[in-house]
Parts: C-alpha cells; sequence; structure tokens
C-alpha cells in the first residue's frame, strides 16, 4: 500500500477546517492552536490505552501533533474539577494562550468546538470514552 502524503493532508486540513468552522473563526492559525492545546489536554488526562485508542482514529498528522511531547509515565492527570480543566487546557497552548483564550469562557467554547469538530473523525464509543474520563463537572461541557 502506497503512502499518500496528500491524501493524509486533505484529511488534517479538512478537520482543522471543521474546527475553525466550530470555533466560527477562518483563521486556521488560530484553529490549529486550539485545537492542539485541546487535544493534547484530552490525551493527558486519559489512560494510556484509551488514549492509545482515541489517537487510532484521528488523521495522521493530527496524531502526530497528538502526541507531541506525549509523557505516558505521567497519565492521567488528575482533574478536580472544571477551573482546573479550563487552567489545563490554558497551559497547553502556552504562547498564544493570551490570544486565543482571553476568558476562561473561551476556553469552555473552544473545548466544546473541538468535541463536536471530533464527531467527524472520532466513533461516538470512543468521544463517550473520552467523555466519561473527564471529572463530571467537564462531563457536563459536553454532548456525545
Amino acid at each position: 500500500m502506497a503512502f499518500n502524503f496528500e491524501e493524509n493532508q486533505k484529511d488534517a486540513i479538512n478537520l482543522l477546517k471543521k474546527v475553525a468552522e466550530e470555533l466560527d473563526t477562518e483563521d486556521l492559525n488560530q484553529a490549529g492552536r486550539v485545537f492542539r492545546a485541546v487535544l493534547q489536554a484530552i490525551r493527558d488526562r486519559l489512560p494510556v490505552n484509551d488514549a492509545a485508542h482515541f489517537a487510532a482514529q484521528l488523521p495522521i498528522i493530527w496524531k502526530g501533533i497528538y502526541y507531541d511531547q506525549y509523557n505516558p509515565a505521567q497519565v492521567p492527570v488528575k482533574i478536580r474539577d472544571g477551573q482546573e480543566w479550563i487552567d489545563f487546557i490554558r497551559s497547553k497552548n502556552a504562547f498564544a494562550a493570551n490570544n486565543d483564550f482571553i476568558t476562561d469562557g473561551d476556553i469552555i467554547r473552544s473545548f466544546q468546538s473541538v468535541f463536536k469538530a471530533l464527531r467527524h473523525c472520532v466513533s461516538a464509543e470512543e468521544l463517550h470514552k473520552v467523555k466519561e474520563a473527564m471529572h463530571h463537572d467537564i462531563q457536563e461541557l459536553l454532548e456525545v
């Protein structure tokens, strides 16, 4: 089987455009930063096996971003409430958080938008597992 870079790029861009659409922005750079921050926050909240099953459904380019700087020995990160989750996502976008995440509400909307966009490539079953891995304060923010 040939490795088709163009097809993989197309899949990654289509998902990024879905994220941008859910975020209601035309700025693909901002959508990419937000998507990366939320993906990596989700990744670090999941046990290793769940994180791998989740990642298996992502387009290959997003898998690389998902696993960038991943340390399986330090997961799952304990999150005690919604505010810790908001702060954790903000920390994943350290260089641009002041632009992308001006308020806590921006982070909540970003998390919800990314979760909605993920429906285009991740099964409802996997998204439900992700939701179940979250603190109940966070679960209330999500639809599956």
